[in-house]
């Protein structure tokens, strides 16, 4: 535990780094420059929307291709019963 708090006390005593000092004038022209150019993921977003939206409503609407078949299930009605109407029949 001692060498994690030398080396914790040498880090808090170093200067801090040359570039530290102008990392928010950075910080602020990058955010500036990003606001002004245009961004075009709300429309395309908008339009993936709309796309899924419209998709989701013509295959609701169409019919399906064939009919559908029976569910076939391992399980017969009665084995499906199996534990409760065994245990009535004793």
């Amino acid at each position: 535990m001692n060498d994690l708090d030398t080396m914790l006390a040498k880090l808090r005593d170093a200067p801090a780094p040359p570039g530290l000092a102008a990392l928010d004038v950075a910080v602020m022209e990058k955010s500036a420059r990003l606001r002004e150019t245009p961004s075009f993921g709300a429309g395309v977003f908008g339009m993936a929307m709309a796309i899924a939206l419209m998709a989701g409503i013509a295959g609701s609407a169409l019919p399906a291709g064939s009919p559908p078949s029976p569910a076939r299930t391992p399980f017969d009605a009665p084995l499906a019963l199996a534990p409760s109407t065994l245990l009535s029949l004793r």
